[in-house]
């Protein structure tokens, strides 16, 4: 109980640190109206003319979500798109397969979308060549360039103001795909620890316009994980690795069935069970039948401060370090994410849980993080990540030990569809972790990696 109040703690610390920087951050300057015509004096006798006053021009609408993230995948699959004055441009607004489709009706008038994405990139290792020990992820290939991940996405969003249905095909390939392949995927197991291919989602869904003005969306099939602010696909991450809990501590996709309440446009509550982590319409053991919830709360219309909680319980949840699964995960995760201003955003997440009866006893992990994403100008986007995460008996990633990494990067955008994401990362534990091809005999890594994010 006391770890869970220092977790919780340690929470309120991380967020403090953008209070100075979103204080500074002058707001972006609302559009000039245009000017009014001049007014001619009449002739003696005769009303003065009052113009009509000039509409001011409709902000932007936003979603309050970075489009790099998680929850704006999962949002991208029930809303349009969300314009916002920084950042990357989100991948299913680039519009190039659209504009080359544009013959089929339903992708002409937006009934279907399809879009699609190219990522690959280069990581130099301190600790050597070829696949490295528990950390980075992605990008675990020491002194290598790779092609991570070529996606795919047909889609038909569900519309919020009516009965209606829809699906999401998202696939790809690639080594991200090799990765992360599913019990029972098509690649099972795949041939080339470099390059596989995945469904990361197939599902059928559908809006109930019920219970309250939302209504609610369900959606049933193979689907990526409502867990973490880090997507695994590379339009919804915006670094090129990625952080301990989301490898760790979360189940990146699985094989349920998920409804979402959308009680009003500030809060929204998702309900399901899945058949245990990573499976692809298979359950990942005899009895993994688990449960998935979440609460996501916006303080305020404005959409600065999302509160977000969510668990996932159940055998063989969350993936184990290979001979240490217990028979019953249980997770919790607690998230803040806070749009201080247009410019800079930062996201605080912790995740805790346990494994029961593992061959070590009793297994547990805790830790948090911490992302600031600073957006220069239209092109430039600076990022900044620390985190500290506890592996207790080592049931997570092996080694029984504190892990913490401090990640620095950048990201260039200077049109829609091109991202090249340079970064800096040391990672770092209080045991011999790190090393490559399955040697553990550092204790500290230092990596420096550069991506390109093709989007279409």
């Amino acid at each position: 109980m006391a770890r869970t109040f220092a977790t919780a703690g340690g929470l309120a610390v991380l967020l403090g640190w953008g209070l100075t920087a979103g204080a500074q951050d002058a707001p972006r300057p609302l559009p000039t109206a245009p000017a009014l015509p001049p007014v001619t004096a009449p002739a003696a006798g005769l009303p003065i003319p009052v113009p009509d006053a000039v509409p001011e021009e409709a902000p932007a609408r936003r979603s309050g979500l970075e489009s790099h993230s998680l929850p704006a995948e999962i949002a991208e699959d029930t809303a349009a798109p969300s314009a916002r004055g920084y950042g990357p441009t989100a991948v299913d607004d680039v519009g190039f397969l659209k504009t080359l489709l544009s013959g089929v009706p339903a992708i002409a008038n937006g009934t279907i979308r399809t879009f699609g994405w190219l990522e690959g990139g280069y990581t130099g290792a301190s600790t050597g060549t070829g696949p490295l020990s528990v950390q980075p992820r992605q990008n675990l290939y020491g002194n290598e360039f790779i092609v991570n991940q070529i996606g795919l996405v047909v889609q038909k969003p569900l519309k919020q103001d009516q009965l209606d249905w829809g699906f999401n095909i998202r696939y790809f390939a690639g080594a991200d795909a090799a990765l992360g392949q599913p019990k029972g995927g098509i690649d099972d197991p795949p041939g080339n620890e470099r390059f596989g291919q995945d469904f990361r989602d197939l599902y059928v869904s559908a809006h109930l316009p019920i219970l309250t003005d939302g209504g609610v969306n369900l959606k049933v099939g193979r689907m990526n994980s409502i867990i973490g602010w880090n997507g695994f696909l590379a339009p919804y991450r915006p670094f090129y690795s990625s952080d301990y809990q989301f490898f760790y501590s979360q189940d990146g996709a699985f094989t349920g069935a998920l409804a979402q309440l959308v009680v009003n446009d500030q809060l929204d509550v998702w309900s399901g069970v899945t058949l245990g982590a990573n499976t692809f319409f298979t359950k990942r053991s005899s009895n993994s039948v688990c449960y998935i919830g979440q609460i996501n709360y916006w303080l305020t219309t404005e959409k600065r401060t999302r509160l977000t909680a969510s668990t996932y319980l159940g055998p063989d949840a969350i993936f184990a370090a290979p001979g240490l699964n217990g028979d019953f995960v249980s997770m919790f995760e607690l998230r803040v994410q806070q749009n201080w201003s247009e410019k800079f955003t930062q996201v605080v997440q912790s995740n805790f849980g346990w494994d029961t009866n593992t061959a070590v006893g009793t297994g547990s992990w805790f830790g948090v993080y911490t992302v600031g994403i600073y957006h220069l100008n239209c092109e430039w986007d600076v990022l900044a990540r620390g985190e500290w995460f506890r592996d207790v008996r080592g049931t997570r990633t092996g080694t029984d030990t504190d892990y913490s990494e401090v990640t620095l990067g950048l990201n260039w955008h200077p049109n829609a569809w091109l991202e090249l994401r340079p970064e800096i990362r040391g990672d770092f534990a209080g045991a011999p972790a790190y090393g490559n091809n399955g040697t553990r005999t550092d204790r500290n890594q230092l990596t420096g990696a550069m991506s390109f994010l093709i989007k279409f």
